[in-house]
């Protein structure tokens, strides 16, 4: 699973390097989307959700939001390490 800290989470350069599963399904809607276990997701969480396949790590997750938003590396890092987070603490996915 990885190494957490001594309060339980995961150090951002760690976390860059994670190959992200999604634990539940979703439905698409025109803002957002809705996991089954009752998490909604907006347009960007989607756009990271799906990218969670346990085949990207969270560092090309990363690059490919910088892409498609043409975000600046940093902020979107920052972001998305939040965004990973919140994830795994609503257990939507796993690391």
């Amino acid at each position: 699973m990885g190494k957490r800290n001594d309060d339980g989470k995961f150090n951002a350069n760690e976390l860059l390097k994670k190959k992200p599963i999604k634990i539940w399904e979703y439905r698409i809607y025109p803002s957002g989307s809705l996991l089954e276990n009752g998490v909604v997701l907006n347009d960007i969480a989607t756009f990271v959700y799906k990218y969670c396949d346990g085949k990207n790590e969270v560092e090309g997750i990363l690059d490919k939001i910088c892409e498609e938003y043409d975000v600046k590396k940093e902020k979107a890092k920052k972001d998305l390490l939040i965004l990973i987070s919140d994830l795994i603490n609503e257990d939507a996915i796993k690391i």
